[in-house]
């Protein structure tokens, strides 16, 4: 939902700051952007200044935790990427196709042979499949 349509719905002139709050309140629930609004124009009393205050630090709440996770999302993408890479290192120091095979579980195949290739490594014959595959894919 926009700044614009919230006000249109609620006829309600919010500043940005404000509609970022609101806006990660209604991204936090699975209802349709009328029945929204229409609950928070209902909200619209001067009674209710708990309420919105409530909400409030909702939404700055649901923000904070919105932050850790693409923090933690990105922390766990960058370990698995060392991981993936420290596997392939096994996998041809060893000759073992399992390391390989639990590298591309975390990884994904495309991305272990672009790892291998940039690790200077010699392919395996299920890289080179992966290769030819991608080389086939770009002709048609």
């Amino acid at each position: 939902m926009t700044q614009q349509e919230f006000e249109e719905r609620t006829q309600c002139a919010v500043n940005a700051e404000t509609f970022a709050i609101i806006n990660r309140l209604y991204m936090a629930t699975d209802m349709y952007k009328d029945d929204f609004c229409k609950e928070f124009k209902a909200m619209d009393d001067p009674t209710s200044g708990g309420i919105r205050q409530s909400l409030k630090e909702i939404g700055i709440r649901l923000g904070v935790l919105e932050d850790t996770n693409a923090n933690l999302k990105e922390s766990m993408r960058q370990r698995n990427s060392d991981l993936a890479d420290f596997l392939i290192g096994k996998a041809h120091a060893y000759d073992d196709t399992d390391f390989r095979k639990e590298a591309v579980r975390l990884a994904g195949e495309v991305e272990v042979v672009k790892r291998t290739i940039e690790l200077g490594l010699p392919l395996w014959d299920e890289d080179r499949k992966v290769v030819l595959s991608m080389i086939e894919e770009q002709g048609k």
